[in-house]
C-alpha cells in the first residue's frame, strides 16, 4: 500500500512541477566541470539542427542569426544504488551507453568484478546544461561559445506531453559566404579517456544575393540591393559597347568581356551617380554571346564588392529606324481617312437598323397577330330535379366546345366540398370564377325523363342539393347592381321561375339554343375584359 501511495505522490508531483527551459550564458574557456571526475555522465544530443532567421524586421537593425536546435537522447545510465558504493566506471564501454562496464575496487559489499548493471534512464536527471561553440572560417576566422543553463532537473526522459526534450538559441551572427563548424555537448564531461558526449555540424552560409541575406547591413554596403541593368552589343568585330546604371555607393567600375579568356576591359569613371553610364571596349576575337563582368569599386567595400553579369549581343542595325518612321508617317496620313470611313459605316449600319425596325413595326400593324384569349371561368349550379347526364353535361360540353370556358361543377368537386364545407367551397368558388351560371331547365330531349332524376348515381343518391345554398348566399349580389353582370340564368325549356327563386328575374335569361348567339357573344365579351384586366395588372407590375 505505501508502494501505491508513493507512486502516486511520484506522479502527483510530476505533473504539477514546471517543465526545464535554458537560459543561455556567453562561456568562451573550458567548463568548471572539466576539473572534476564524474561517476556518471549523461547521454549523447540528438538531431543538432541549424538553420538561419531573421531577428528583426526593421530595415534599420535587419540581421541574421544562427538558430541552433537539438534534442535529448532518450536513454542514459543510472548510479550504482547504495548497496555497491564500490563500484568505478571503467574508462572503456562494453557496448552502448545503456550498458557500461563497471569494475571492482577493493573493499567489502563489491559486487563480483566484471558486473554489468543496467543504468536505464537515469542520466538525464545528472544533466545540467548544454554547451555550443561555434567556429567561423571565411576570410577572418571566428570563434565563440554559449553556455545554456536548464533551469529545472529533468524527472523523465521525456515531456509530460510524450515528446522528447527539444531546445533551441538563437543568438550566433550569421555572415554572409561563412563556413561554421558547430559543436554542442552535454554538461557534465565526459571523464578523461571517455567517449563525449557530443554532436558537430557544419554550415555554410549563403551569400549576398541570397533573398535573406541581401538585406543585411554588410551586404547592402556590397551592392546587394544594386541593379546595374546591364545591356552589352557588339558594335563590330573589335568594339563592345556597355551600358548600365550606375550606384550612389561609388563612380568607380571596372567592365571586363570574358569569352573563355579576357578579350578586353575597360575602367569607368561615373562622376553623377545614379546616372546610365556607357562605355566602348576594344575587344580581340569574337565578342557575341561573351560575358560582361562588372566589378564596382565602393567606398563601403573597397576591392571585395559583389561583381554583377550580363551577356553581348549584336546590336541593332542604325538603318532599322527609318523604316518604322515611315510606318508611322504613312499611318499617319492615312488615319483620317480610316476615321471618315468608319464614321461613314457606322452611319450607313444606324440608317439600316432604323429602316428596319420601321419596316417590322408596319407590318405588325398591317396584319395584327390573332392573341388566344385565355378561358373563363364558369361555375353552373342547377337544383336536384335537372337532369345531370343528358342537361348538365350536355351543356357543360357545350361550354368547353363554343364557348371556351372552364367549367366548375358540384359533382365534380365532391371531395373538396368534403374537406372545405359547402358554404366555404361556394364562396371560394364565387371569388375565383368570372361568371356564375343558374341552369333552370331540362334540354328538350326525349331520353331526359322524370327517370333520370331518380337513377343510380344522379345527385338526389349522392350528394346534397347545393342550389338553395348557392341561391341564398349569391342572394346578396342580385339585391345590388354592381355585380349584377356576374351572374346569368340559363334555360332549355320555358319554365315559371318559382316564387323562392323570385330574385333571378333581375338576370340576364337566355334560352337555348335560341339566344345561344347572344349567349355566347356575352361570354366573350367578358372573356375580352378578363384579359385586359390581366394586362393592365401585369403593366402595373
Amino acid at each position: 500500500m505505501s508502494l501505491v501511495l508513493l507512486s502516486l505522490a511520484t506522479l502527483c508531483w510530476g505533473a504539477v512541477s514546471p517543465e526545464s527551459t535554458i537560459q543561455c550564458g556567453s562561456e568562451p574557456g573550458p567548463s568548471p566541470e572539466w576539473m572534476v571526475q564524474h561517476t556518471l555522465t549523461p547521454g549523447d544530443l540528438r538531431d543538432l539542427q541549424v538553420e538561419p532567421v531573421k531577428s528583426n524586421v526593421a530595415m534599420e537593425d535587419y540581421s541574421i542569426l544562427m538558430n541552433v536546435s537539438w534534442r535529448l537522447r532518450a536513454d542514459g545510465q543510472q548510479e550504482p544504488n547504495a548497496l555497491s558504493p564500490c563500484l568505478r566506471r571503467s574508462p572503456h564501454f562494453t557496448s552502448s551507453r545503456r550498458r557500461i562496464s563497471w569494475k571492482k575496487t577493493e573493499g567489502p559489499g563489491c559486487l563480483p568484478p566484471g558486473t554489468v548493471v543496467n543504468m536505464n534512464g537515469a542520466s538525464i536527471r545528472l544533466l545540467k546544461a548544454t554547451k555550443i561553440c561555434v567556429t567561423g572560417k571565411s576570410n577572418l576566422q571566428s570563434y565563440s561559445c554559449v553556455r545554456c543553463n536548464y533551469t529545472e532537473a529533468f524527472q523523465t526522459q521525456t515531456r509530460p506531453s510524450g515528446s522528447r526534450w527539444t531546445f533551441s538559441y538563437t543568438g550566433f551572427p550569421v555572415e554572409p559566404n561563412t563556413l561554421y563548424f558547430i559543436g554542442a555537448h552535454n554538461i557534465p564531461n565526459a571523464n578523461m579517456n571517455e567517449d563525449p558526449p557530443s554532436m558537430s555540424v557544419n554550415f555554410t552560409s549563403p551569400g549576398c544575393l541570397n533573398h535573406i541575406m541581401k538585406h543585411t547591413k554588410k551586404c547592402i554596403e556590397a551592392g546587394s540591393l544594386w541593379d546595374p541593368n546591364i545591356t552589352a552589343c557588339e558594335k563590330n568585330k573589335t568594339a563592345v559597347e556597355v551600358n548600365f546604371t550606375t550606384s550612389p555607393l561609388g563612380n568607380k567600375y571596372m567592365a571586363l568581356i570574358r569569352s573563355n579568356i579576357v578579350i578586353g576591359f575597360s575602367n569607368v569613371l561615373e562622376n553623377n551617380p545614379p546616372s546610365r553610364a556607357s562605355v566602348v571596349i576594344p575587344v580581340m576575337g569574337e565578342s557575341e554571346g561573351a560575358v560582361v563582368q562588372l566589378t564596382p569599386y565602393f567606398h563601403t567595400c573597397g576591392n571585395d564588392c559583389i561583381r554583377r553579369k550580363g551577356t553581348v549581343v549584336l546590336c541593332p542595325q542604325s538603318g532599322m529606324s527609318f523604316p518604322l518612321d515611315s510606318r508611322r508617317g504613312m499611318l499617319g496620313g492615312w488615319l483620317p481617312l480610316l476615321l471618315s470611313a468608319l464614321l461613314v459605316a457606322t452611319w450607313v449600319l444606324a440608317v439600316g437598323i432604323y429602316l428596319m425596325w420601321r419596316h417590322e413595326r408596319t407590318r405588325k400593324t398591317s396584319f395584327p397577330t390573332t392573341t388566344l384569349l385565355p378561358p373563363i371561368k364558369v361555375l353552373v349550379v342547377y337544383p336536384s330535379e335537372i337532369c345531370f347526364r343528358h342537361t348538365v353535361c350536355y351543356f357543360t360540353e357545350f361550354l368547353q366546345n363554343h364557348c371556351r370556358s372552364e367549367v366548375i361543377l358540384e359533382k365534380w368537386q365532391k371531395k373538396k366540398i368534403a374537406e372545405m364545407g359547402p358554404v366555404q367551397w361556394l364562396t371560394t368558388q364565387k371569388k375565383a370564377v368570372d361568371k356564375v351560371i343558374f341552369l333552370l331547365s331540362n334540354d328538350i330531349n326525349p331520353r331526359c325523363d322524370g327517370t333520370c332524376g331518380r337513377s343510380e348515381g344522379s345527385p338526389h343518391e349522392n350528394s346534397q342539393d347545393l342550389f338553395p345554398l348557392a341561391f341564398n348566399l349569391f342572394c346578396s349580389d342580385l339585391r345590388s347592381q354592381t355585380p349584377l353582370h356576374k351572374y346569368m340564368v340559363v334555360y332549355f325549356r320555358e319554365v315559371d321561375t318559382k316564387d323562392e327563386y323570385s330574385a333571378l328575374s333581375v338576370c340576364p335569361r337566355y334560352h337555348l339554343m335560341k339566344d345561344a348567339p347572344a349567349f355566347c357573344t356575352e361570354l366573350l365579351r367578358v372573356m375580352q375584359q378578363v384579359s385586359a384586366g390581366k394586362r393592365l395588372t401585369a403593366c402595373s407590375l
